[in-house]
């Protein structure tokens, strides 16, 4: 209630900022130049008098055959270019001049009517049509007319004859910056949030002119959309943040399907709607109280569609604890202390408080253990350089642990209330009855020593006798130990015989304590007491048939399927070992949704600008860094720092300016042989790649002052005409745009703070991320090569060094970031995990063997996404790390188990401890791996596609790590499992001769001085 009432489950608004690594060099390199433009144009921007890149609205149009420019096509492009331009705040975000909307020149509308102002689109003359149509066609032939023309043209146009298009679009340009700001990089997060709130007007306006309705889990966004025959789409980045929110917010609701499934499941193996109901319950309690920690303690404000999945992740593990709790407490009816309560005549309550703490002592260990490496699993992704997953990490950690308290705190409570209630039926006098069925069980046990000659012996016993059977009992016997026959033998016949004659007469009598029971307690008692599952029974009937089969001394099924899946992980190591990183940015809404294909369309099938397609880089002088301040990570849409300028820079000087000249030759001249370069070069072959100011500024000034060059006038003369130089035209004389000089030319007030140059690559945009890269180093040379003569010609010391800059190289270093954190997760988990085993089992061979076997599933899972064609995205990198939590727990409960048959009940050969180990936790095994399995289930049909990727990334894991567990691994320890305590830690220290070691572990396993159920020791190295 108080998480919602502070908002702690509200998303969190996307900002351009998420996924970037804030600490990364890219990400320093290329916000030190945006906050240092940023700077530059202080005071010099008007409100929204330039461009905003964040606010383009894209809208295309494509038509089946012929030329798409027809006077009835025309129009209808028109009124679909209106719908924006018509828009009820439109004039509040378009871009102005002298105080007046622009008209927005790249348009169909605009094309072809020479105005957007008339705003009913009347039918043009065919002729006119025709005439405008034919001119475009011809100024793709035009130096100075094609950029326009090719706009409008698909990549086809020239290839026809005669010419003509099949589509066209048109680009509405927002201004920028807003109202109230300095800059478009100013509070770049807070102008977002406002274009978007914008957008969702223009997302209805169009839903309304289209007749488009989404519905839950499909998007009208993935229905073709026409008028008169036109294939409409458009696009804007603000109206993909929306439709992102707005499917997860939809897909969220498949929770409800995985909590019905775990629930239904619950009550099929509870065979009780009071616990499922409340066992339920606790597992959803730790979902918002760990959301609450997670925001309010921890104080990370970050909540986005990538947290949803810790939803299902919770319900699947949380109910894994829960059928584990719930299998100690019943197995625990049959443990050696609840019969021995029960031979001595023990009122109920005493039986009911023994049955728990033999419960609780004996799940609660395995409980913890499995917790811990999933938290750990989780932690693993947290150390991720890429803040969503890294927040991911932390919240599903703290669901995991909270959920860990509740299952010990309130399931044991659950259990109990659920005995007294519906079991004994006496929830009203828990404590009315003990006198009396004692003085009854009393009497009877008197009048059967009297009938049968025994000698009489107080209830409890002696005190010394007390005593004696609490350290008997202090050591529990695995669950479900007294149904083997090894257990059997130890049992006093004698006592088993006058105990359950005892006992039946207290039946015959109709004791309080049976008659206290409800006929729902009694059908819920056989229940749990006669009827196995059909888990058990499939375990029983054909897992273990078929794991065992023997033929002559061999178990050649078991050898067989051990091979068979020994070969199979070999094979996705080999497959494993090719993944690799995305090779584009992350994309979350279906393949078929417009706002997905509207941005391939563009860079695919119209004419490309020049070098639209073509990385581009800058570099600078005067920069000394980047200084985060109180910037937090996991707010980054906010005070992300600032950029820090180098004392002492000055331009004026020769050896500067040749600098900055050489600077600009060099990276016309620099060759680049990479995979990622085209041409040979690293620069754009293509006229007017290079953006470099200084040669035409030294030209402009040799023209304004004659007799006087850069080198031979004063400073203040240089520096106020380079001022000058900065706020004038001189396309003409520089091929540099005057919106462009204000960037590479940085006045901070009236003081030169830097210079910079910037440039096209041929690498293209489309690129692999490991081409990009690769390239990259390139361009890194290049940075080299200037600063080398920076520092031999001593221009250093007035310019300092420069770097490369680049959106693109932000985006590799993301994609990077993920593989890298995927990897730093497995070398934390697999060291832990490996402890958690040695730790648990301690055994050497049983641990090396379910590192391996954990080892196999997670190569078997990176081999799924290979054999996918998918790379290693986001999805993949969580799901890769966490499958070693998963898989831990099956290993862990099956290892413990094999282990603990020997040392708690004498089995010492490898057949016997495999039996032991399938019939008691095999089951619960399968039964964890359903729960998760089904929890992930409703993951496959959201249309986010992070969640069916995670989803069927968690089902692999599950299958993986169930068959492997079972299989492999089982078959393994039956194969060449240790018998005895061989690799044992006690028998290695025996063999290695550190006796500290040994008496360390006899101590403490002879704490609790089980003589009845202990080991008998034939040798030193036998104690535990």
């Amino acid at each position: 209630m108080a998480g919602f009432a502070g908002g702690s489950f509200e998303m969190s608004e996307a900002t351009n900022y998420d996924w970037v690594i804030p600490n990364g060099r890219a990400a320093l390199d290329r916000e030190s130049i945006t906050d240092a433009q940023n700077k530059a144009t202080i005071g010099k921007a008007v409100t929204r008098e330039d461009d905003s890149g964040t606010g383009r609205f894209w809208i295309t149009y494509a038509w089946g055959e012929g030329d798409i420019f027809t006077p009835e096509n025309v129009q209808s492009m028109c009124q679909v270019d209106q719908v924006f331009l018509t828009g009820s705040k439109y004039r509040n975000f378009c871009v102005l001049r002298e105080g007046a909307c622009t008209e927005p020149t790249l348009t169909v509308t605009y094309a072809f009517y020479g105005t957007v102002n008339d705003t009913s689109c009347p039918l043009l003359p065919a002729a006119n049509v025709t005439a405008t149509a034919n001119q475009l066609y011809q100024d793709l032939n035009s130096s100075t007319a094609r950029a326009y023309a090719a706009f409008f043209m698909d990549s086809q146009t020239e290839s026809r004859s005669p010419v003509y298009t099949v589509r066209t679009r048109s680009r509405i340009d927002l201004g920028a910056p807003l109202e109230g700001y300095t800059s478009e990089y100013d509070d770049e997060s807070d102008q977002l949030s406002k274009y978007v709130e914008y957008y969702e007007d223009v997302r209805d306006d169009y839903f309304d002119a289209f007749g488009m309705k989404s519905r839950w889990l499909y998007s009208a966004y993935r229905d073709e959309q026409s008028r008169n025959g036109i294939t409409v789409k458009w696009y804007s980045s603000p109206l993909v943040d929306i439709e992102n929110a707005e499917i997860a917010n939809g897909d969220i609701l498949l929770a409800i399907f995985s909590l019905a499934f775990v629930y239904f499941w619950m009550i099929l193996q509870m065979k009780s709607l009071f616990l499922a109901s409340f066992c339920m319950l606790q597992v959803l309690f730790s979902l918002p109280v760990a959301i609450v920690v997670y925001r309010s303690v921890f104080q990370i404000p970050y909540f986005a569609f990538i947290h949803i999945l810790v939803i299902f992740l919770v319900l699947g593990i949380g109910a894994d604890d829960v059928f584990v709790m719930f299998d100690g407490w019943r197995f625990a009816n049959d443990s050696q202390e609840v019969k021995e309560l029960r031979e001595k005549g023990a009122n109920s309550e005493k039986i009911v408080e023994m049955r728990m703490e033999v419960a609780f002592s004996t799940t609660i260990s395995a409980i913890w253990t499995t917790s811990f490496t999933t938290i750990v699993s989780f932690l693993a992704t947290a150390v991720s350089p890429i803040m969503p997953i890294s927040t991911f990490g932390y919240l599903a950690a703290t669901a995991i642990l909270l959920n860990f308290l509740l299952v010990i705190t309130l399931i044991p409570a659950i259990l109990l209330t659920h005995h007294f209630w519906f079991v004994e039926g006496k929830c009203w006098r828990l404590h009315d009855h003990d006198e009396d069925d004692e003085q009854i069980k009393e009497k009877l046990l008197e009048e059967k020593t009297q009938n049968e000659g025994i000698p009489l012996q107080p209830l409890g016993g002696s005190k010394e006798q007390k005593e004696l059977e609490r350290k008997k009992g202090s050591r529990r016997p695995l669950m479900g130990a007294s149904s083997h026959p090894a257990l059997s033998k130890r049992e006093s016949v004698g006592s088993v015989k006058f105990q359950d004659s005892v006992a039946l007469d207290l039946k015959e009598k109709n004791s309080p304590v049976e008659e206290g029971k409800t006929e729902e307690g009694k059908e819920e008692e056989k229940n749990e007491e006669e009827k196995p599952d059909l888990i058990q029974k499939f375990v029983e009937k054909i897992y273990l048939p078929v794991m065992t089969f023997k033929k002559g001394k061999v178990y050649p099924l078991a050898i067989t399927i051990v091979i068979g899946f020994f070969v199979l992980a070999l094979i996705a190591a080999v497959f494993s070992s090719q993944i690799a990183p995305p090779d584009e940015s992350a994309q979350f809404l279906p393949e078929d949704n417009m706002l997905v294909e509207l941005p391939d369309e563009l860079s695919e099938d119209y004419i490309p600008g020049e070098f639209s397609q073509f990385v581009q880089t800058q570099y600078a002088f005067g920069i000394d860094g980047f200084d985060r301040g109180d910037f937090n990570r996991f707010d980054p849409g906010k005070d992300r720092g600032d950029v820090k300028f180098l004392n002492g820079f000055d331009f004026f000087p020769a050896a500067s300016q040749d600098l900055f000249i050489y600077a600009c030759d060099a990276a016309s001249a620099r060759p680049c042989n990479k995979d990622g370069c085209k041409g040979g070069v690293l620069m754009n072959s293509s006229p007017g790649a290079l953006k470099c100011f200084l040669p035409g500024f030294q030209s402009w000034f040799v023209s304004r002052n004659p007799g006087l060059s850069t080198y031979n006038c004063t400073r203040d003369l240089f520096l106020s005409e380079l001022k000058v130089y900065r706020d004038t035209d001189t396309e003409a004389l520089d091929d540099i745009q005057l919106e462009d000089k204000v960037f590479l030319i940085g006045f901070v007030g009236d003081d030169l703070k830097y210079v910079r140059f910037d440039f096209y690559t041929s690498i293209p945009t489309d690129e692999g991320t490991l081409a990009k890269d690769d390239a990259r180093d390139e361009a890194d040379g290049l940075t080299d090569q200037i600063n080398n003569y920076a520092r031999e010609t001593g221009a250093s010391d007035s310019m300092g060094f420069t770097f490369s800059s680049s959106g693109t190289w932000v985006g590799v270093e993301t994609e990077l970031g993920i593989v890298a954190g995927f990897y730093q997760g497995l070398m934390i988990c697999f060291p832990v995990a490996f402890c958690v085993l040695l730790f648990s089992t301690h055994n050497l061979l049983v641990s090396f063997l379910a590192i391996f076997t954990i080892a196999f599933i997670v190569m078997c899972v990176l081999a799924t996404i290979v054999w996918g064609g998918d790379t290693l995205g986001i999805a993949e990198a969580v799901a890769g790390v966490i499958v070693i939590g998963f898989s831990v727990d099956y290993v862990i409960h099956l290892g413990h188990t094999y282990i603990e048959a020997f040392h708690e009940y004498g089995l010492t050969h490898r057949y016997e401890r495999f039996n032991r180990a399938a019939i008691n936790m095999a089951g619960t095994v399968i039964a964890g791996g359903v729960t998760t399995l089904g929890a992930s289930i409703p993951l496959l049909v959201t249309q986010h596609r992070f969640f069916p990727t995670m989803g069927a990334l968690m089902a692999c894991t599950v299958a993986f790590s169930l068959t492997f567990s079972l299989l492999f691994f089982m078959g393994s320890l039956l194969l060449i499992g240790p018998d005895g305590d061989f690799m044992d830690l006690s028998w290695i220290y025996e063999k290695t001769g550190c006796k500290a070691g040994v008496d360390s572990i006899k101590s403490k396993m002879n704490q609790g001085g089980d003589d009845a159920g202990k080991v008998e020791e034939k040798s030193a190295k036998s104690a535990w």
